[in-house]
Formats: structure tokens, C-alpha cells, sequence
């Protein structure tokens, strides 16, 4: 039985197979060890800002016998994690925080030649949007599901040169394509009416909301 859910799957499905893996923001370690049983990951390192949530990871490490097998490491963002273990490391995964951390952890990193496999659960075109600025090519995409929500992914790599972002290209071959593009249209449309019908309409926000739901509408073609 995998330790899983729908979404954290998603985000191992993005790890090329064999890699070796260092997860930020670990919580209770469920990725790096998944990775490891399943045998995808070849290697795995983890690391959280706070105390508790690696007490809880080395606990649930010790149950599935791999309190050996993936260090731990209580660090902010990669600030911590030393140089030998970044050497090591393939990929980078960072999963289920707002897009804005994401983006100061990306920022704050030491140099690493790493693919990026990022997972954010707010902000997510703000994130497409820095990504692009710094020139951190998005490699590929993937949609997860539970119930009525949606989760997004991708994996991305740094090509030092910036580019005009595509929020959805990297998705037309999702199963979940199509019913995540309607769902995020009408997210899209019900935040436009509540910005037009404000008091003090904001209108840089509705500008953005306009092209969004105009690239969202572009996509459905």
C-alpha cells in the first residue's frame, strides 16, 4: 500500500526514475520513503524548518526500517544542508507550500545543477511567472484530484534564459486537463465579478484576472 495520496503520487511521478532526492518541507517524510520502498529513488535526503515535523519523520522512518537509508536535516529552505549532500543531489522537490515560499526558497538556494520539482498549493501562476523571469524552463507538468480540488506540478531546470510563460501547455496530455481548466475558468470568472463589483475596484488585479481567464480560454481550444 503506498504512503501516498492522489497528490504527493503526482509528485513522485515527476522524479525521474533512479534520482537521488532531497525533499524540502519534508513533514513526515512520506515522499523520500515511498521513493525508496517503491524503488524510483536511488538515494534521498529531507529536510524541514521545525523541529517537530522531523521528530514525526524519524519516527515514521524507524516504522518502515529506513532511519539509515535518508538523513534528515533541520534546515530553512536548503540554507543548512551541506555542501557534500547537495553534491549528491538530482532533484529537489518542494511540495505543498504557497508558491510565494517556494520562490524565496528557489531564491535563497546555493547554486545547484538540480531539477526543481515544485508542488505549490497557492500562487501557482505567480510562481509560472518568476520561474520564467529567472529562466527556470518548465520540463513538465501533471494534475492530481481530490474530490473537487485540483493540484498542480511541474518539474522545471534552469536555462538561465527568461521567456513568456504558458500556464497551461505543459498539461494538454493530463487526463485532467479539460475538467481542471473548467473548474479553474469558473474560479477565474467568480474572482473577476468580486473585483469588478468591489468598492474601490482594483484595476491592476482585474487586468491580470482578464488574461488569465483570456489564456484559460485560449487553452479550451
Amino acid at each position: 500500500m503506498s504512503l501516498l495520496d492522489a497528490r504527493l503520487q503526482m509528485v513522485l511521478s515527476l522524479v525521474p526514475a533512479g534520482s537521488v532526492l532531497l525533499d524540502i518541507g519534508t513533514d513526515h517524510c512520506r515522499l523520500p520513503a515511498e521513493g525508496l520502498l517503491s524503488g524510483r529513488l536511488s538515494g534521498a535526503f529531507a529536510a524541514d524548518l521545525r523541529p517537530g515535523p522531523l521528530a514525526a519523520a524519524r519516527r515514521q522512518l524507524a516504522a518502515l526500517g529506513l532511519e539509515q537509508k535518508i538523513p534528515l536535516y533541520l534546515s530553512n529552505g536548503l540554507q543548512s544542508i551541506p555542501q557534500a549532500v547537495l553534491e549528491k543531489v538530482q532533484v529537489i522537490c518542494i511540495a505543498g507550500m504557497g508558491g510565494e515560499l517556494i520562490s524565496m526558497i528557489m531564491n535563497d538556494a546555493p547554486a545547484i545543477n538540480a531539477l526543481w520539482v515544485l508542488q505549490p498549493m497557492s500562487a501557482v501562476y505567480e510562481l509560472l511567472d518568476t520561474l520564467a523571469e529567472k529562466g527556470y524552463e518548465v520540463r513538465q507538468g501533471a494534475l492530481a484530484r481530490d474530490g473537487d480540488k485540483f493540484y498542480r506540478a511541474f518539474a522545471v531546470s534552469s536555462s538561465g534564459v527568461p521567456y513568456r510563460p504558458d500556464y497551461f501547455g505543459m498539461l494538454q496530455n493530463d487526463p485532467l486537463y479539460s475538467p481542471y481548466l473548467l473548474k479553474e475558468e469558473h474560479r477565474i470568472l467568480a474572482a473577476l465579478h468580486g473585483l469588478q463589483s468591489a468598492r474601490s475596484p482594483d484595476a491592476g488585479r482585474i487586468l491580470q484576472a482578464q488574461a488569465l481567464l483570456g489564456a484559460i480560454r485560449k487553452a479550451k481550444q
